[in-house]
């Protein structure tokens, strides 16, 4: 399959697109470069999500960046709940760009093989936290996982022990990520993002 947004080399981006490379990079691509691939390594173009951008108005990359580091800075949600949360979504639409890289974060904090490999493979992690547990369960609820929930509002249960176990904020921030890495699997679903050049989802290489 072709890519329906192939990376473009540095030197050859227009003004724009420059702004928009200018913008990632000074932005989002610091936190990953060290965790998942997001340069070619031969050419320094940017890859997997970020290079359908570069094909996009300035304001799209700027509305999706505004999201993502508004809910990074929020404390109230452990991190270790919201990668469970990225990656029960990231199984659910099965968006391989999405579970090679998170499965590459999620072991930067600290899971282990296992609960990547149950995650991977639909299951909560093995020995999860009750945080972690319900984390799984509302993302996989909100969209559709499973179809263990009906259509329709997130039953009060669920929100309840949402509520209870990560307080009214974080049960507020565990639904913005839910929404948030729900559309970002739709757009690498879309724009059929691949897993960079020789690299896989899973197993992660020593």
């Amino acid at each position: 399959m072709a890519e329906r947004f192939p990376p473009i080399v540095p030197e050859s981006l227009s003004a724009p697109q420059k702004a928009i490379h200018d913008r990632l990079s000074s932005t989002i691509v610091p936190y990953f470069q060290n965790i998942f691939t997001v340069h070619d390594p031969k050419s320094g173009a940017l890859v997997g999500p970020y290079a359908q951008f570069l094909y996009l108005p300035e304001s799209v990359t700027n509305g999706y960046l505004a999201v993502g580091l508004a809910l990074a800075e929020i404390p109230d949600f452990p991190i270790r709940c919201r990668e469970v949360a990225i990656l029960a979504i990231g199984e659910h639409y099965g968006a391989p760009f999405e579970l090679y890289s998170h499965v590459r974060v999620a072991r930067k904090v600290g899971f282990s093989d296992i609960q990547i490999q149950d995650m991977l493979e639909g299951r909560p992690p093995s020995g999860a936290t009750e945080q972690e547990a319900v984390s799984w369960e509302v993302a996989r609820a909100l969209v559709g996982a499973g179809g263990t929930v009906p259509k329709g509002p997130l039953p009060q249960e669920l929100w309840d022990r949402a509520e209870n176990a990560l307080g009214k904020v974080g049960a507020a921030t565990l639904v913005h990520y839910s929404g948030y890495y729900a559309y970002t699997s739709v757009i690498l679903n879309g724009t059929a993002t691949p897993v960079p050049e020789g690299e896989s989802i899973w197993p992660i290489p020593e």
